[in-house]
């Protein structure tokens, strides 16, 4: 589709406000959250919640609590967490309520601008299938940071296509745009690379380069800047106790390329891109909405090979921006009278890419309820020690069986990369002496939170890499340990975990 005429910016479709899609999205809401509040939250953003909580009761963020990203991360579920504990709630469901009212509100209010300026053929579409995709489809990753991240940038999508159509945002348009942009930058810097090639896009469809420098550009890069100011005020230690360790373990222990393109999800975007490219690749020139969703697929799944991590929710924005891109494109055939297949499909296609993930995280929860059937006759309040660098293993199993965490990390994720890092690159002396550094203050903090906090219950692994072993190289960590007893070993996910307790302690009668 072209820029849109005079005419069809002013007369807005209603099919997009019909009872039938107001039913199906509130149905796709309803659904999510019924199904999120029937097992735990996934354990990065278990983790976040508890430091969330650990701020509240007065922990110093970087010093007491060491989250290794940005402040965004401790303080993006902070609104329901306030709110848990001003109803004596637990937090969970109130996080899976954030996480579905935000969602609705970017959807709809993306979808409110698709009708108003007829960006596509069958705008009824657009809020039920990004709904499903950009709401529904994350599985174990629902309520991550690139979770909110990719429901955010709709408002830019937006925007940008509004440009792309030669038509000028309304003002609260490219201030939504323009906050929900900076808003992602908050959360990763890595995501000026969907920004950016959304805005070329348009700079390409317009021929000039004043797209780049629109309004929402600039007002995002000014949140933007906000946010980095207002770290180095209030988190000072970000600087002197995060980003050393992280430029010189965290950063560089990277996947290789072959195993960034081969995880599933990376294959599921190329598998799409490679259908839009084969079968839809006209819409891109053509329709400015799906040009801008194209463009910014792929900045999303740049982002997702800078940080070089493999991590399942880091492509996730790029494969519900691409599958919106192929489905939406499906329904804008132009060789034949309109058939009820180009309506119903693509709905049907994304209901059954959100129901994929949800299948999958019920298998990581049957995998993972061994080590929650072991903890849990202990009874409630226990205090639990994560002495492996799966971060699974302390959240969101403290939080299930309400207890408590005692790390202050969420796991021992520098120490892994460590011994990554010596394995694979081979360090040259000066960056080895560092590397050795860090993982030795990382068991030093072990000590310091055994110490501080006794745990009740100690979760380790000896499978594959002995990490009790690992601790009790220092002769007081091993002291402490010592006075544990092995009670259970529990297949957990691909592994064995080697959980001990202290004396005295008994399964509660």
């Amino acid at each position: 589709m072209t820029a849109s005429t005079t005419d069809a910016v002013r007369a807005p479709l209603r099919s997009s406000s019909s009872p039938m899609v107001h039913a199906l999205v509130a149905f796709i809401a309803l659904a999510t959250v019924a199904f999120h509040l029937s097992g735990p939250l996934g354990p990065d953003v278990s983790w976040l919640i508890t430091v969330s909580e650990r701020i509240l009761d007065g922990g110093r963020l970087y010093i007491d609590i060491l989250e290794p990203n940005p402040p965004m991360a401790g303080y993006l579920y902070m609104p329901p967490v306030l709110l848990a504990r001003a109803l004596a709630l637990p937090p969970e469901p109130l996080v899976v309520l954030w996480t579905v009212g935000f969602g609705l509100l970017t959807t709809g209010y993306a979808a409110r601008l698709v009708v108003e300026h007829r960006l596509i053929a069958r705008p009824e579409l657009f809020w039920p299938v990004a709904l499903l995709l950009f709401l529904s489809a994350w599985g174990e990753d629902f309520a991550q940071r690139e979770h909110f991240a990719a429901m955010a940038g709709l408002p830019l999508v937006l925007a940008l296509a509004l440009r792309a159509s030669g038509i000028r945002p309304a003002r609260h348009v490219w201030i939504v745009a323009g906050i929900a942009g900076g808003f992602m930058l908050a959360i990763k810097p890595h995501f000026a690379l969907p920004i950016l090639l959304g805005a070329l896009y348009v700079a390409w469809q317009r021929r000039s380069i004043r797209p780049v420098f629109a309004p929402e550009m600039w007002l995002a890069g000014s949140l933007f800047l906000a946010f980095c100011a207002a770290t180095l005020l209030f988190y000072p230690a970000f600087l002197s106790n995060i980003l050393p360790v992280a430029t010189a373990v965290y950063i560089p222990d990277r996947r290789g390329l072959w195993v960034l393109l081969s995880i599933r999800p990376a294959v599921y975007f190329e598998a799409i891109l490679l259908i839009a490219l084969i079968g839809f690749r006209q819409h891109i020139r053509m329709s400015p909405l799906l040009g801008v969703m194209f463009a910014m697929s792929l900045g999303f799944f740049l982002s997702y090979l800078a940080q070089g991590k493999g991590y399942t929710y880091q492509i996730l924005p790029g494969v519900a921006l691409i599958g919106a891109f192929v489905l939406v494109a499906f329904s804008e055939r132009r060789d034949g009278p309109a058939r009820p297949i180009d309506a119903v499909l693509p709905v049907a296609a994304a209901a059954i890419l959100a129901i994929m993930p949800m299948i999958d995280d019920v298998a990581q929860w049957q995998k993972r309820q061994p080590l929650v059937d072991a903890v849990r006759p202990y009874g409630d309040g226990l205090r639990i020690a994560n002495i492996t660098p799966d971060l699974t293993v302390g959240s969101p199993l403290s939080r299930v069986v309400h207890g408590e965490l005692v790390n202050s990390p969420p796991s021992l994720l520098m120490s892994i990369s460590a011994w990554r890092l010596r394995m694979e690159r081979h360090p040259d002396p000066a960056w080895r002496e560092k590397i050795d550094a860090f993982e030795a203050a990382e068991r030093l903090q072990l000590r310091a939170d055994l110490l501080a906090r006794p745990p009740d219950i100690v979760v380790s692994s000896r499978d594959g890499f002995d990490w009790l072993e690992w601790a009790a190289s220092d002769p007081d960590l091993a002291a402490i340990l010592a006075r544990y007893e092995q009670f259970a070993t529990v297949w957990f996910d691909g592994y064995e975990l080697v959980l001990l307790r202290r004396p005295g302690l008994a399964p509660a009668t």
